[in-house]
């Protein structure tokens, strides 16, 4: 059993294989879902944000390389895996290209799965911690720091969660309008992910970050300038 439980979305159209590995994955304690197709990515509940993504290239419908394009877009931080049967050089250079951090070619054995995934956990959970760092409890959307402990609604978890994932700590606002709207444009807009930052910042504030604790570039998005260790 792993010391520390991560989110996974498998992405495999062979219902076989997706629920073999949803089962090796829930055996070492991790919290996993699955779906058949890129299409239904965004399907899995406002709750269920994934830490890491492990994507079969040869999908219905949408493929692989362009899901991993479009997870790295959304999540900047977050791990992806692909497995495939393509093991040409070119095909892995691709797959990195595209924003993948493990190409693993099948069959993958299920411990060099889960060792690549839990190595990738390792990383989106090394402890940034400073003395005025706030922490974010995932799954109860909890922000704690120096003045107490404020809930966050579920919009403002996944703002400040991909705020806080990406490199730089700094993320476009379409990139934050798809991830808010689940990939759907129109039910977001710019006006109302300002609204959710402006309620973020006081919440951040209130919980006990400085001031600017969220910057806005001008034209181009927003930087978290205040740390946060996300936890689950």
């Amino acid at each position: 059993m792993t010391p520390f439980a991560l989110k996974i979305l498998v992405v495999e159209d062979n219902d076989e294989l997706r629920e073999a590995t949803l089962a090796w994955l829930q055996q070492q304690g991790h919290e996993v879902r699955g779906v058949f197709m890129a299409e239904d990515v965004l399907d899995t509940g406002p709750g269920f944000l994934p830490d890491v993504y492990v994507i079969d290239l040869n999908l219905p419908g949408e493929d692989g390389l362009s899901l991993t394009r479009r997870v790295r877009a959304m999540q900047p931080g977050a791990g992806i895996v692909i497995t495939t049967a393509r093991t040409q050089i070119g095909d892995k250079v691709v797959g990195y290209e595209c924003g993948a951090d493990l190409y693993l070619t099948k069959p993958v054995h299920p411990r060099e799965l889960i060792a690549g995934i839990e190595s990738l956990g390792k990383r989106l959970g090394q402890d940034k911690t400073t003395s005025r760092q706030l922490q974010l409890q995932v799954s109860r959307r909890l922000l704690t720091g120096l003045n107490g402990t404020v809930e966050l609604t579920t919009g403002e978890a996944m703002v400040l969660i991909a705020l806080a994932r990406a490199p730089g700590l700094t993320l476009e606002r379409w990139q934050l309008i798809e991830l808010i709207g689940g990939g759907n444009t129109m039910s977001a807009s710019p006006a109302s992910l300002e609204m959710r930052v402006t309620r973020l910042r006081k919440k951040l504030v209130q919980a006990g970050a400085e001031q600017p604790c969220i910057q806005t570039l001008h034209k181009t998005g927003y930087t978290l300038a205040h740390p946060v260790l996300l936890r689950n």
